[in-house]
């Protein structure tokens, strides 16, 4: 009766006893919890040959229900006790979605042969001189026992060619993916959800990964709208118009928080890569860290040096202060006047925190810009507050695509420095070219400065980045309507409708559309929708008392007139909406006055004047003329 057993095993430095469970480095015991001893033995003695996760936790929690965190765990311990740093795969190596191969360069020790032939222990030991003779006893065996060990050995090399050959057809095969969704987590259970940790956490990875310069990542704002807890990732994927997509679920318990994470091909639905991290709250960065890292590594076989330093990079380290960002973000993004007040309370507390924390600066700065959009505070008001805080943040972050398209926004709308917008608005896009708000802002100045073949490319590029995105496919429209382009424009308007039907400014831009069409009974159909979904709309009164002064309807005209004027005790009107009414009922001298009120206050509206078809009844007026060369506008 014979038994055979690899007891010892080498491999740079490090000896694995399997019969006494040590390891030992240079002679020295190397500390490691049982389940990592128990994780190393599996993988040398496997002969390296990949080992799956199911199969590793069989053997080592054999008598135990456990969850892949436990395996992910023990091998973190396993890998810091080897002396492996973040992203080193000296002795171990990840098989995305599949499990582990051991690749040190191995060898056993001794090879033990016990045999029960006169009470004889024989044993040959691989570091003996060669030559060395056998016991003459043992001569019959010793031809035997090199023939059985020739065998094993050829075995071995062709198991370990098929192996090698099947592994590199499989990565060969598979398609390279070059775009990829990152979906809003969802909770594990519905009760208790918070939004804005599910969106921060995609939102936060989508920032890490879109350092990766051969990766197109969409946007938190192309996938913001699937947060249903029963979407199909890989349906989200197809409509997203990418190669792979990440979605997972989050949840809170106390102090701790639960991420499971998938990684799947949108083609075959095949899943690449899944994980479960269990960790303290205060922790959330080493789970982004680790997932980001896992992510990049499956993505692109090798990233540079920078690329890596900014997939790691953490804004922050203040989990407090991370959390109010999130939160700030997730009410910027609803867009309503309290939601957007309650953002900038969110970015201030988050500053209060962390006052290095740049991203909270950018996110405050682009808080500001919304207000004056939206006219709920005067130009002066907010994009003072937003050059402060977009000029912070390029303090603490100069590499900060959002600040610098910020910075963009605030030299075209209110500063007219166009030849600075344009600089700063390509800075955003070199920092990150799959940055599409940055893109669509640059679109909207080429569209100024009269460039609108240039200006619909670049447009183009935004909608191809976030194709879904109701912003981008309204103002695609927009600069269709300025190209004067109108059925395109119509067209285009209808289909973003189609996204959201209760968008108050896509029925104004659609009545824009309709009014130069000279479809009169339609823009004004479009104009009311507008007022129905908001009141308060002061673009959609102005454009209706414009329409109906085109169609000599003087006294409806002069009654959105009055009604804008009494909406001006309640709210900040912009000017050139007082200045389009008056241009409507042919009161040339009215709209002027209103049109310098609006050079004065430096109204955002201002810089549309020389593209925007709507002021086609002034544009022969000297007047005009020399108001757009005050603005540095060129001329139609």
């Amino acid at each position: 009766m014979a038994e055979e057993n690899h007891s010892i095993y080498s491999f740079d430095g490090f000896t694995v006893d399997a019969v006494r469970r040590v390891v030992l480095r240079d002679d020295q015991q190397v500390p490691l919890p049982s389940r990592a001893f128990d994780l190393l033995l599996a993988l040398v003695e496997s002969g390296g040959r990949e080992l799956s996760k199911e199969e590793l936790m069989q053997r080592i929690w054999a008598d135990q229900i456990v969850e892949d965190a436990n395996l992910t765990v023990t091998m973190a311990n396993l890998r810091k006790a080897l002396g492996e740093k973040a992203g080193e795969h000296r002795y171990i190596i990840t098989i995305p979605g599949r499990g582990y191969r051991f690749i040190g360069e191995l060898r056993p020790r001794a090879l033990i042969i016990e045999e029960y032939t006169r009470g004889q222990i024989v044993i040959e030991n691989d570091d003996a001189p060669a030559g060395r003779a056998l016991p003459d006893t043992a001569g019959h065996r010793r031809r035997w026992l090199w023939a059985g060990i020739s065998t094993i050995a050829v075995v071995a090399m062709l198991a370990a060619g098929y192996f090698w050959w099947a592994r590199r057809g499989t990565v060969t095969a598979a398609p390279q993916i070059k775009s990829i969704a990152v979906l809003p987590f969802k909770p594990l259970v519905a009760e208790g959800r918070d939004e804005s940790l599910e969106l921060g956490m995609a939102d936060t990875l989508i920032a890490r990964l879109s350092n990766i310069r051969e990766i197109d990542v969409r946007p938190i704002s192309a996938v913001r709208g699937y947060v249903a807890l029963d979407q199909d990732p890989v349906a989200a994927g197809r409509e997203q118009k990418v190669d792979a997509v990440l979605d997972g679920s989050i949840q809170k318990a106390g102090d701790r928080i639960r991420v499971r994470v998938r990684l799947a091909r949108v083609d075959t639905g095949a899943t690449l890569w899944t994980d479960t991290f269990d960790d303290q709250l205060t922790d959330i960065f080493t789970v982004e860290d680790s997932i980001s890292e896992r992510v990049s590594g499956i993505l692109v076989m090798k990233l540079t040096g920078e690329e890596r330093a900014l997939v790691a990079q953490h804004a922050t380290n203040n989990p407090e202060a991370y959390q109010l960002y999130l939160r700030g973000r997730y009410f910027r993004s609803k867009r309503t006047s309290e939601d957007i007040k309650t953002s900038i309370d969110c970015f201030n507390q988050a500053i209060a925190k962390d006052p290095n924390y740049s991203r909270a600066y950018a996110g405050l700065a682009n808080s500001y810009l919304l207000l004056s959009n939206y006219n709920l505070t005067t130009p002066q008001d907010a994009y003072s507050k937003a050059r402060a805080a977009a000029a912070q943040a390029l303090q603490k972050d100069d590499h900060l695509a959002e600040a610098h398209a910020a910075l963009a926004d605030i030299k075209c709308d209110y500063d007219w420095d166009f030849a600075g917008a344009a600089q700063e608005y390509k800075r955003a896009i070199a920092l990150d070219p799959n940055y599409a708000d940055a893109r669509k802002s640059y679109g909207e100045y080429l569209a100024l400065m009269g460039r609108s073949n240039e200006a619909l490319a670049e447009m183009r590029r935004a909608q191809e980045l976030e194709p879904l995105s109701l912003l981008i496919n309204r103002e695609l429209g927009t600069m269709l309507y300025f190209a004067g382009r109108f059925d395109e424009s119509i067209d285009q308007l209808r289909k973003t409708l189609e996204l959201d039907s209760h968008d108050a400014r896509t029925h104004i831009e659609l009545g824009y559309a309709f009014r130069q069409n000279r479809q009169y009974q339609e823009a004004i159909a479009e104009f009311k929708k507008a007022l129905e979904i908001n009141r308060e709309e002061s673009y959609a009164l102005s454009q209706l008392a414009l329409t109906y002064g085109l169609m000599g309807q003087k006294k409806e005209a002069y009654a959105a007139i009055a009604q804008l004027q009494e909406m001006s005790k309640r709210q900040y009107v912009l000017p050139t909406d007082m200045a389009a009414a008056y241009a409507g009922t042919g009161d040339k001298d009215q709209a002027f006055a209103w049109l310098e009120k609006a050079y004065q206050d430096r109204d955002d509206g201002v810089p549309f004047l020389g593209v925007d078809p709507s002021w086609d009844g002034l544009r022969s007026d000297e007047r005009f003329r020399a108001l757009l060369q005050r603005i540095g506008l060129p001329q139609r």
